[in-house]
């Protein structure tokens, strides 16, 4: 089957490695293209590239049999391809996806046109619920996980300064992922622990808040911005941190958070109504604040980091929770839906 993966950009989000790993269970069995819906360049790209997939730059629907389509964003690319060939499209936001529906109109088109609609989880389902009611796409909800750190025999932490606590955080440095509250919390923190602490940000830099940038200008050594990096260096760092943090206003099912529990890393996360989907709890496998509250934000931090009996407790529970979901492989089920969509196209053919 020929296939083409629209993606979204080729720097490294979640979702763009999610499309990566679906794309090397793929091209084992078919021909398989990409293209990324913003032009540009990125650590993506050439992992893509070193699977032989060719780069495309527009959508020919006349050269495929089936177009999977990455991220909320690509809704009108979803609606004018699937006029000529079926399209699965599939869907990482949650709240966020909601809003840019609500500013970008013609995204929204994607879901009368769609043929199958796969998200992560059931909360995306209710977000996106009054866009389903009318949608003739089939709704699959399908958890992924990455498994980059089980393909390294010797994964080797990241070196870093001796009695230097690590506190690192993954992904665009941007308004909706909230680093600001991170280092304002960090901030908030006694002297004495404060000074301990290195705090590693990595992700592509688009925006922080002046008052955050300024303290990350003021303290290079203490707030450190790497930018984006390969995944494989990434899982180092987080196998060397002591914490990691996500403050985000707004996620479906971040990789991180499983990468860091497969690691034994305890993490600090915003209290999102998505994570109790997925099986996350405040003190049983995670520390959660409210968005925004860096008060508890900061007591969450230094609790993760001073209580050695919170950190194995919330680190074993965490490991718990992903070794059950690793039992269900997501590239098994998504191919198997790639061949149902084919398998329906060639029933339509037939006029049933």
């Amino acid at each position: 089957m020929k296939i083409l993966l629209l993606n979204d950009e080729f720097y490294t989000t979640g979702a763009s490695i999610a499309m990566l790993r679906l794309a090397e269970r793929l091209v084992q069995n078919h021909e398989v293209s990409v293209m990324s819906r913003i032009e540009g360049e990125g650590e993506i790209k050439k992992k893509f590239e070193a699977l032989g997939i060719p780069i495309v730059k527009d959508i020919q629907t006349d050269a495929v049999d089936l177009l999977i389509a990455n991220t909320i964003l690509s809704g009108a690319h979803v609606a004018a391809a699937a006029a000529k060939i079926p399209v699965i499209w599939w869907i990482h936001e949650a709240e966020i996806g909601r809003d840019m529906l609500l500013r970008y109109p013609q995204v929204a088109e994607g879901f009368k046109h769609a043929s199958h609609i796969v998200f992560q989880t059931e909360f995306q389902r209710m977000v996106y619920g009054s866009f389903l009611f009318d949608s003739p796409a089939t709704v699959h909800v399908m958890p992924f996980w990455n498994d980059a750190i089980y393909r390294q025999e010797n994964l080797q932490p990241e070196a870093k300064t001796p009695n230097k606590k690590r506190i690192l955080s993954i992904g665009t440095i941007e308004p909706r992922k909230r680093y600001a509250d991170t280092i304002m919390a960090i901030d908030s923190l006694d002297a004495e622990l404060r000074n301990q602490i290195e705090c590693v940000f990595i992700g592509k830099y688009l925006q922080l808040p002046e008052g955050a940038r300024k303290l990350a200008d003021a303290f290079p050594e203490r707030y450190r911005m790497l930018g984006e990096l390969p995944n494989e260096v990434a899982l180092s760092y987080m196998a060397s941190a002591d914490l990691f943090v996500l403050a985000s206003e707004s996620e479906s099912q971040p990789l991180t958070i499983w990468e860091a529990f497969e690691l034994g890393v305890p993490v600090c996360l915003s209290d999102l109504e998505t994570y109790r989907h997925i099986g996350l709890r405040h003190a049983r496998n995670a520390m959660m604040h409210p968005i925004g509250n860096i008060e508890v934000l900061a007591a969450n931090v230094r609790t993760l980091l001073t209580s050695d009996g919170l950190r194995k407790s919330v680190t074993a529970a965490g490991k718990s929770l992903l070794l059950k979901n690793l039992t269900d492989d997501w590239t098994d089920r998504f191919e198997r839906l790639v061949y149902r969509v084919n398998t329906e196209a060639e029933i339509k053919k037939l006029g049933y």
